[in-house]
């Protein structure tokens, strides 16, 4: 009976030890809460975010890029040539001196922005500069020439056409022709050198002989020799390049002289006036339209445009 009594109160013990541990427990656990619904998945990821901060969008600012000017040359519509019959041609002949400067100070100085306008009016009027070697082959056997033929000269061998006239007429296109004083090539002050006449050369100009040291011829013929012939062939020695045409120093003439031009060897001598018509009547003695400092770009579209 003892041995029951004894077992029933171990039973209870153990019951009451049991009750007392799940009471424990409960009291432990909070309560089921409905609106608590985040995973724990979410809560973690939520937790180790940082905050988010504003970036400011970058500024970009504009610097223009400096690009190099290189002068660019100017494209002319490319002429049509056709066959023209030797005898007579209708071309305005040009002679210049001097281009430099902004404004004209002398008769025979004409500036670089009046020099630039002009080079661009005979491009607007539609003529074709050519070289004087080729006016010469048309009207003397005939050949083939642009419809509206233009030659330009330049007299005296100044070096400022070298430095301002020569790099304008590239941008156009043009050639040129230039008569020079022989003995002022090897370092005469203001005056073109060996180099600067063979740097023209190759670039398609074309040199004539302005006599050996520019006298008038008329005055005294002993020297006749040495001014037509000699200035020829030293200029050819130094240059290198035949020699075709003479301009008359002051554009005089007599019969003398121009017999010598012819039995020197030149195929043509280069005057002065203000004809537009040349034959072969007329081949020793070409008429070039002197162009002068004090002229407007209205005068001289006259004298293109004018009969």
């Amino acid at each position: 009976m003892r041995r029951k009594a004894l077992s029933q109160q171990i039973i209870l013990t153990l019951l009451l030890g049991i009750f007392l541990a799940s009471c424990a427990v409960s009291a432990e656990t909070p309560a089921f809460n409905p609106t608590n619904t985040k995973t724990i998945d979410t809560a973690l990821t939520e937790a180790s975010l940082p905050t988010p901060t504003q970036t400011p969008e970058p500024t970009f600012t504009y610097t223009p890029t400096e690009i190099p000017h290189t002068p660019t040359p100017i494209l002319t519509p490319t002429p049509q040539w056709v066959y023209h019959e030797p005898g007579r041609i209708e071309a305005p002949i040009l002679l210049y001196h001097q281009v430099w400067g902004e404004v004209p100070t002398t008769r025979y100085q004409v500036s670089i922005p009046n020099f630039r306008a002009q080079m661009a009016a005979i491009k607007d009027l539609g003529f074709t500069p050519i070289p004087l070697s080729i006016f010469l082959n048309a009207l003397l056997e005939g050949s083939e020439l642009p419809e509206k033929p233009i030659v330009i000269t330049f007299d005296d061998g100044h070096e400022s056409v070298y430095k301002h006239a020569f790099p304008i007429m590239q941008e156009f296109g043009f050639p040129g022709t230039f008569y020079i004083v022989a003995n002022r090539i090897h370092g005469s002050p203001e005056f073109v050198t060996v180099d600067q006449l063979t740097e023209m050369i190759k670039a398609g100009w074309e040199i004539g002989s302005h006599s050996y040291s520019h006298e008038d011829l008329t005055i005294n013929h002993s020297i006749v020799p040495k001014e037509i012939g000699q200035s020829k062939e030293d200029l050819e020695a130094e240059l290198g390049v035949t020699v075709e045409t003479f301009a008359y120093p002051y554009g005089k003439i007599d019969s003398f002289t121009a017999t010598k031009v012819s039995h020197f060897g030149y195929r043509a001598g280069m005057g002065l006036g203000t004809g537009k018509t040349h034959t072969w009547g007329s081949v020793f003695y070409l008429e070039r339209i002197e162009i002068y400092g004090e002229y407007q770009l209205e005068n001289f579209y006259e004298i293109l445009s004018g009969e």
